[in-house]
């Protein structure tokens, strides 16, 4: 349901129903696909939002597996942070994903109400 441009200049397109990541030319030529739908590392569930760092990797906020997961810029698998439940560093339906300038990573965590912030991933 999202899209965003790599700092390399492709267009990254979050599948919400496909539980995956399409790459794109700028101009829309498909470049390839990666993740499959699941809960284990890597996999995807629901990829709602979706945004890249200056370093080029790829944060994606899903609302299924009710995580972060990071991947890099060829969209291998780096790690992943959160989990179903309502404490701090949890999530119930993250629905949004932002970077500040500085950094941050800012999760709109829908159903819990609030946004999350963290320092470092």
């Amino acid at each position: 349901y999202d899209v965003t441009v790599t700092t390399n200049d492709q267009l990254l397109v979050a599948d919400f129903d496909h539980h995956c990541i399409y790459t794109f030319t700028l101009d829309g030529n498909y470049v390839s696909k990666f993740a499959t739908r699941g809960p284990g590392r890597g996999q995807l569930r629901g990829p709602y939002s979706l945004t890249t760092d200056l370093c080029g990797f790829i944060l994606v906020a899903e609302v299924g597996n009710h995580r972060v997961s990071i991947f890099n810029k060829d969209g291998k698998f780096v790690h992943c942070f959160g989990s179903r439940g309502s404490d701090d560093g949890k999530f119930k339906g993250p629905c949004g994903i932002a970077l500040s300038p500085t950094g941050n990573i800012y999760v709109s965590d829908t159903n819990n109400k609030r946004v999350q912030i963290f320092s470092t991933y």
